[in-house]
């Protein structure tokens, strides 16, 4: 497979290097972009005014996005350009709403309070009666409040820029156990909470509880005390719910590693041989040296490879 990158300017104008040292592709099912850094060959000695980043294989687009750093070397007579760059989705955390209601909303209003280059999203999402926008939430933050009242998941970033709440359509994935080059499994309960309090609206700190019984059940007492949303003011006990089950997220999994890529994306389905079968939850793809190499984890939390789901 062959990478190539392309810097475009502030003029529109483009650059495209084909000759590959090194790379490293991530996307994680709880992190609203991709992160690319690339290290490739260049007889150039100036990139002018880059504004944007792209990146694919073999044609194929995996990355698009803001320049974050590029960093030109000239060592024993050869030159490298080296960049480092977060998919245009990363943007929508940094829009922050005007705090209110709003209503009557659709993932397609939510997305277009702020025109962010390259973005798409799902279409045919259907309306929720209202979204509570806090002071400070980000446009990310409204998609995921969003997200949890339309089907009580989490929004996700499929192929390079596009925001989904529901799995995309995609041909299985199948690795053969012969190809694993290492497998393996993992818990995290560094984030999970045991207890949240929710005051109601005259402030009284432990008007709304709910204890999280696979958190006490490890011995971990971490208590939460939050003000009253009025996203969930229908109904508290959904609010501290969902904060349980996203402070579970990744907490376990199965990963494994294998040569190539091969159409690997969040949310597609795969089967690595014996070891494992699941929806993709977090992938890493890397190349150095002419070879290629993923790395895919499947975690098994609240959102993401519930049992009814594999």
């Amino acid at each position: 497979m062959t990478p190539t990158l392309t810097l475009t300017d502030v003029s529109g104008s483009t650059l495209t290097e084909a000759v590959c040292l090194s790379f490293r592709l991530e996307k994680e099912r709880y992190t609203p972009f991709t992160t690319l850094t690339a290290r490739f060959l260049t007889s150039r000695s100036d990139f002018g005014n880059p504004a944007s980043v792209a990146f694919r294989l073999d044609n194929q687009l995996l990355h698009q996005g803001v320049l974050d750093g590029l960093t030109m070397t000239k060592q024993k007579g050869m030159q490298t350009v080296q960049v480092s760059s977060r998919g245009f989705t990363s943007l929508l955390m940094q829009n922050q709403m005007a705090a209110g209601m709003l209503t009557g909303v659709t993932l397609q209003s939510l997305m277009e309070k702020y025109t962010v280059p390259g973005v798409t999203y799902e279409s045919g999402i259907t309306q929720t009666n209202y979204v509570w926008v806090k002071e400070g939430t980000s446009q990310w933050d409204a998609i995921v409040n969003y997200g949890y009242k339309y089907n009580q998941g989490y929004p996700y970033i499929s192929g390079a820029n596009q925001v989904r709440l529901t799995r995309s359509d995609g041909t299985s994935i199948t690795i053969g156990g012969d190809a694993l080059l290492s497998t393996g499994c993992g818990l995290d309960y560094t984030r999970m909470v045991s207890h949240i309090h929710m005051a109601d609206a005259d402030g009284n700190a432990d008007a709304f509880s709910l204890e999280n019984a696979d958190a006490t059940a490890r011995n971990i007492a971490r208590h939460r005390q939050i003000s009253l949303d009025l996203q969930y003011a229908a109904n508290p006990a959904d609010c501290l719910a969902q904060k349980l089950r996203y402070s579970m997220r990744a907490y376990q999994g199965d990963r494994a590693v294998y040569p190539g890529y091969h159409g690997e994306d969040l949310e597609r389905h795969i089967t690595l041989g014996s070891f494992a079968a699941g929806y993709i939850s977090r992938m890493i793809v890397t190349g150095a040296g002419g070879r290629i190499t993923t790395e895919v984890h499947l975690y098994r939390d609240k959102f993401c490879n519930l049992p009814e789901a594999t």
